[in-house]
């Protein structure tokens, strides 16, 4: 398993990630909708490439196995954080689900915050996102139950990993 920037070569992979609804309904309501155009996808691609500080960014997935992208992982500041806290957060193509990419890619980023000097990275999904919530526990993190007010729309369930003497 790694991790890359995504690249406009890679637009109508993430393109046919993100134009389905079933992947797109646990995101923000701010970014929710399906995409509905190529040229989007190259969109986020390009608007990714220039926020990116080189730890904080989206990653395209890419699996040993696969030729394309499997799907995203990202990391970014908590909105909520009191400490500078940053959260993982993932999301994979339907054809690539159920063979641990998202738990092995969040476990990658979260390493790599770590690496960065951060001392917890915290995930956030909705409570009925059961293989979200399965992905955390896979990934080593911790549930620390129902929150509210730290999704955008409502309750979340939060999980969290804690850098050790052992994360570096």
């Amino acid at each position: 398993m790694s991790l890359r920037l995504w690249r406009p070569e890679d637009a109508p992979r993430l393109f046919d990630l993100l134009r389905r609804p079933e992947v797109t309904r646990w995101f923000g309501e701010s970014s929710r909708a399906p995409l509905t155009h190529l040229e989007q996808a190259l969109q986020r691609i390009e608007q990714w490439a220039l926020t990116f500080d080189g730890h904080l960014g989206t990653w395209a997935v890419l699996a040993p196995d696969r030729a394309d992208p499997v799907g995203s992982v990202l990391l970014f500041g908590a909105p909520h954080a009191l400490h500078g806290e940053v959260e993982v957060g993932w999301y994979l193509h339907p054809d690539a689900q159920g063979h641990g990419y998202a738990a092995a890619a969040a476990a990658l980023a979260v390493r790599g915050a770590f690496a960065a000097g951060h001392h917890e990275v915290w995930a956030l999904t909705h409570p009925d996102n059961h293989r979200s919530r399965a992905t955390a526990g896979r990934a080593g993190m911790r549930d620390l139950g129902v929150v509210d007010g730290l999704w955008h729309d409502g309750t979340s369930q939060l999980f969290v990993a804690e850098r050790t003497d052992d994360d570096g």
